[in-house]
């Protein structure tokens, strides 16, 4: 298993996320849920599990966008008792996730701020595509 943390995603979602006030931690995930880095502040099999979970909420979101004849998800949002949850397209195949350290942290700085890094580094928070073993790929 490899680390996300040490990885160059991970401390550059330390820099852009993981200083904004409110946020606990940060995942970068491609759109089918494998992780791809995480901040300090969240352990490896932890950082797994919201990457797969963030992927099946995008895919309700998706179909629920289809349902209403959106265009197009943007942004997902989950709010519970003791958290919030966004999480937003960064770039091709990817998505980032932010979860916060409280109910009352605040939602628009967060956004803000992770769209401001999909927007200046999209490039680099970019995930190709995978394709199965049997198609020529690779295994992860």
């Amino acid at each position: 298993m490899r680390d996300t943390h040490s990885n160059s995603l991970g401390w550059l979602l330390d820099k852009e996320l993981g200083a904004v006030e409110g946020v606990e931690y940060a995942v970068l995930m491609s759109s089918d849920g494998l992780l791809q880095a995480r901040t300090e502040t969240i352990g490896q099999e932890d950082a797994e599990k919201l990457a797969a979970l963030t992927a099946s909420l995008r895919a309700a979101g998706k179909a629920w966008d289809e349902h209403v004849g959106g265009k197009g998800m943007c942004q997902l949002l989950i709010e519970s008792q003791g958290r919030i949850g966004l999480t937003t397209a960064a770039a091709r195949n990817s998505m980032l996730s932010v979860v916060t350290a409280g109910p009352d942290a605040d939602v628009g700085l967060i956004s803000h701020h992770m769209v401001r890094l999909a927007t200046r580094l999209g490039h680099e928070l970019e995930v190709g595509d995978r394709h199965p073993v049997s198609e020529g790929g690779t295994a992860t």
